[in-house]
């Protein structure tokens, strides 16, 4: 049978790790389960950093240590490699797959071995060592160094399908230099949906894009006003995902209860946040649209309004019309 490939990936295992190993299990065919798992170690043993981080200039070395478990009775044979990280389309964090090669942060670290067989219940340590490039730009630099697991199952055609179970620690890197926190709106769209009679529904729809070259959050606010300045916000919206350099994120709320005063303002205020650390504070970022809301049953009314006028002056006028020409037949009968 023709075998295909499948990847495997829990959201949650490539967070920020923990103080213990952030484990992934897979169901390798015909065995029980297999469980293993990753984090910063020193050259002897697990330590407590939640994360890889780095502070660095360009052209320098860092040299560090990866632990990685086999929690499975049973040994284990584990893919290991580094990779660039980006943001997914719900704001979450990811790591390139296997079969796509990184070309930053991923690309600078290197590790001592690509396989680590381990026997089961015991952790290995891997070193590994990041060389940042001479023309390394100045910011944050983010990637993750994965343990990957492939096993074999059966899909629901019958096929053989080979499953990477994967997981990870992140690396965050910056590079000294510049900084420029910045994020920018765009795309930002909106529509009003209301009924004959009441308030209605805005829908308003916007991008946010990191633009700059740091890490950023933000807590955002959606504002709709009426041309005589009253305003309905969003309730309890949610803040921004942290988004790395180049990444965006697409947002999309309602406005519920707001009136149809013809043209409504959707306004869209994001205050960034930026990790911990000495860095320039980003600007927060401010955008706007115009959104059509017609009062229909106000139309309606001042439709029958302006017929009920118009019905009236032609009714007066053909009145005139006819009024002289009464008067001079009654002048020709009497005569």
């Amino acid at each position: 049978m023709q075998r295909t490939w499948r990847r495997a990936l829990a959201s949650g295992l490539l967070a920020a790790l923990a103080l213990g190993f952030t484990p992934a299990t897979a169901q390798a065919q015909d065995k029980g389960p297999a469980t293993f798992g990753v984090r910063p170690a020193t050259a002897l043993a697990p330590d407590d950093r939640p994360n890889f981080s780095y502070s660095a200039t360009p052209g320098a070395v860092v040299k560090d240590h990866l632990a990685v478990a086999n929690i499975s009775n049973d040994p284990l044979s584990l893919k290991v490699y580094a990779s660039d990280a980006f943001n997914t389309p719900d704001g979450g964090f990811d790591l390139l797959d296997a079969g796509r090669a990184p070309v930053d942060v991923g690309s600078w670290a290197k590790l001592d071995a690509s396989t680590v067989e381990i026997p089961g219940r015991t952790t290995k340590i891997v070193p590994f060592t990041v060389s940042i490039p001479a023309d390394a730009t100045p910011g944050d630099h983010v990637g993750g160094i994965v343990a990957a697991l492939v096993t074999e199952a059966t899909g629901a055609d019958g096929q053989r399908v080979a499953v990477e179970q994967r997981v990870g620690a992140r690396i965050y890197l910056r590079i000294s230099g510049d900084l420029v926190p910045k994020l920018t709106v765009s795309d930002v769209v909106g529509s009003y949906d209301g009924s004959f009679f009441g308030t209605g529904t805005t829908r308003i729809s916007y991008i946010v894009r990191n633009s700059g070259n740091v890490r950023l959050g933000g807590k955002q606010q959606v504002t709709v006003e009426t041309p005589w300045g009253s305003g309905t916000a969003v309730p309890n919206l949610p803040d921004l995902p942290e988004l790395l350099p180049g990444n965006s994120f697409q947002v999309n709320t309602t406005v519920s209860g707001v009136l149809p005063a013809g043209w409504l303002n959707g306004l869209v205020h994001i205050d960034p946040v930026a990790p911990p650390g000495p860095q320039p504070r980003a600007g927060a970022v401010d955008a706007s649209v115009t959104v059509a809301a017609v009062p229909w049953l106000l139309v309606v009314v001042l439709a029958l309004v302006l017929a009920l006028t118009l019905f009236l002056l032609w009714r007066k006028r053909k009145r005139r019309t006819i009024e002289p020409e009464t008067e001079k037949a009654v002048a020709h009968a009497v005569a």
